[in-house]
């Protein structure tokens, strides 16, 4: 009988289907994890609002939906992303509503300790179309709302337009009665820029989160930069916005951003961007902007701060247009091991978060395994609910690295590559082959150059790798979908030269 891949440590949907976190906040004792959801069937459909907590970020309690598309305001997408806020000891959720042609946001107020929320019925309390004539009805959405000096702000991905003679081109009125198949498809993001404008981030205050005022668009072209990001035929999903160890973050997914070298390398990707924000205009300065995650599975993150001051973030450990074997098992969506942020030397730092550590147990310790043109099994190291931690000497080898949920019929391969200078994460021969719209879908590279040696700190949980690089300097995240009972051996290997596994410890992660 098929064993489930439902995972240990990481928050897993029940049933149904789940995509974006939304609402991340800490609230009444706990953290508070709400996601795009859809309970009937394990695909995309017309969205509610599922809601998780947690007290450790491995233990995830499901509570009751938060939001069901009920209004008529709702119809044909539902309650799509949003996000939460305190306020008078209330939780306030604002989401989009959502139509194919009109995103308008809306506001649920939660009076019983963020359990159950009733919708405001002023709703729909922004339209576009009240704010500026260069936001694009039809796109507009994914409210991230902040306060900052007594002000409350909304960050929101949006379509820009241009205004000729004053005017916006106007927008074609299209009514749809039927449902859409996904949020990512032509459908939906495969338009005329000409006519509704480029992906771009949007900033909005007001003084009681009810009456909204726009201040500007955050993106202007910048010569450093590659016009790809200010030309975006796509949204800046799902933004996010903080400020941590001084510096300004905003974090964004957009859609349909190309391929640069080895960067953006999914059809949709997620970034992160370090500058300043002018509350005045809404301008965002760019200093840097960099990839959060380089693997294949990781979109929408969002963050929240926790009472000790640490900025926790989680995404959604999925990718749009990609096939989803858990469907065949009546659920689909997972969700990042939470990691803890920091700034250091103008990049982003991403590590595990600190609370999986009290869940290590059958410590295994391996050190000085040296391979010459071979592969070798780590004794004492196999399993699929587990951390390693590795040191490898790249040597002389052209290729090294390590083969996780390994056996003789498959691996998942992470691995240093001398010639492309750069750590491959590949699950060609992981098991059930991935299918979809990307151009490579087995195979991602991160660039790292020439270093001696690589330190890495992996967590394997059932379907999923997250491997984080030189002390959190890069993340690479995948799903992948071996034989359950059969593929646990970890091996280390080298090709056409030697190389050194300097250093292994393994845990079992045990909830």
């Amino acid at each position: 009988m098929k064993k489930s891949y439902r995972q240990f440590y990481h928050a897993n949907v029940l049933s149904g289907w789940a995509n974006d976190p939304n609402g991340t906040i800490f609230y009444n004792g706990k953290a508070h994890l709400f996601f795009q959801h859809y309970p009937y069937k394990s695909e995309w459909g017309i969205m509610h609002w599922g809601h998780f907590v947690t007290e450790d970020f491995i233990h995830w309690d499901n509570l009751p939906l938060a939001l069901e598309p009920l209004e008529d305001y709702e119809v044909i997408c539902g309650c799509c992303s949003g996000s939460a806020i305190e306020k008078d000891g209330k939780l306030y959720l604002m989401y989009t509503a959502a139509q194919p042609e009109l995103q308008r946001q809306c506001i649920a107020v939660s009076t019983d300790g963020g359990v159950h929320f009733e919708k405001d019925p002023g709703n729909p309390i922004v339209t576009a179309d009240q704010i500026s004539p260069e936001i694009a009805m039809r796109d507009f959405r994914d409210p991230r709302l902040f306060l900052k000096d007594g002000v409350y702000y909304m960050l929101a991905g949006a379509r820009v337009k241009d205004i000729k003679d004053g005017q916006p081109v106007p927008e074609p009125q299209v009514k749809r009665s039927g449902p859409v198949s996904s949020p990512s498809l032509g459908d939906v993001t495969d338009i005329d820029p000409n006519i509704y404008g480029y992906g771009n981030l949007v900033l909005l205050k007001s003084d009681d989160l009810y009456h909204w005022s726009y201040v500007g668009k955050l993106l202007y072209d910048q010569e450093e930069y590659s016009e790809e990001f200010y030309h975006l035929n796509g949204v800046y999903e799902c933004p996010d916005y903080f400020v941590i160890d001084g510096a300004e973050v905003v974090l964004s997914s957009p859609q349909n951003l190309p391929q640069m070298g080895h960067l953006y390398q999914n059809i949709h990707s997620g970034l992160y961007m370090l500058g300043g924000l002018d509350f005045e205009t809404g301008r965002f300065q760019v200093d840097y902007i960099g990839e959060v995650d380089s693997g294949f599975d990781f979109y929408a993150a969002q963050t929240l701060r926790m009472p000790d001051g640490r900025v926790i973030m989680i995404a959604w450990k999925e990718m749009w247009d990609r096939s989803f074997p858990t469907r065949e098992e009546g659920w689909a969506g997972t969700y990042t091991l939470p990691r803890e942020l920091s700034i250091e030397n103008g990049r982003l730092i991403q590590k595990p978060v600190r609370e999986i550590e009290q869940f290590r147990k059958n410590h295994v310790s391996v050190k000085d395994v040296v391979c010459t043109d071979e592969c070798r099994t780590i004794e004492g190291a196999s399993g699929s609910v587990t951390e390693i931690k590795a040191v490898i000497d790249t040597g002389s080898a052209e290729k090294c690295g390590l083969k996780v949920f390994s056996s003789d019929k498959h691996e998942t391969v992470i691995y240093y590559d001398r010639k492309e200078k750069a750590l491959v994460f590949d699950r060609s021969r992981s098991g059930i082959t991935i299918k979809g719209k990307d151009t490579v879908t087995q195979k991602r590279y991160l660039d790292i150059g020439e270093p001696e040696k690589i330190t890495l700190d992996l967590f394997l949980d059932v379907c999923s790798v997250e491997v984080f690089v030189d002390g959190g300097k890069h993340v690479m995240t995948g799903n992948v979908y071996p034989d359950i009972d059969t593929d646990i051996e970890v091996r280390f290997f080298a090709e056409n030269g030697t190389a050194e596994l300097t250093e292994l410890d393994k845990f079992d992660i045990c909830v």
